[in-house]
């Protein structure tokens, strides 16, 4: 089964987490926008989910990956610093 979490955070802009998405166990997602967004969170039972505040609000451009509702992308293969090609969400 399933366990469904809603909950709505207030934007700060597209440069700057608003907040951070907490999935015990499995890891966050830094929440970006301008504006009230609604989320619903969707985890297999056993799951905790926390709101929290950002862990890194400025670095969002620098590991950005976007789900627009079809699939995710990354802006850029390539790391900023390294030079080197990334793997990892919106890769093949």
């Amino acid at each position: 089964g399933w366990d469904h979490h809603d909950v709505t955070i207030q934007g700060m802009g597209w440069k700057e987490a608003a907040a951070d998405i907490a999935l015990c166990g499995l890891g966050w997602v830094a929440v970006t926008g301008a504006g009230p967004a609604k989320i619903r969170i969707s985890v297999p039972k056993g799951i905790g989910v926390s709101v929290r505040p950002p862990l890194m609000p400025f670095d969002v451009w620098a590991t950005t990956a976007k789900y627009t509702g079809s699939r995710a992308t990354r802006k850029s293969s390539r790391d900023k610093w390294t030079g080197k090609r990334r793997k990892g969400v919106g890769r093949r």
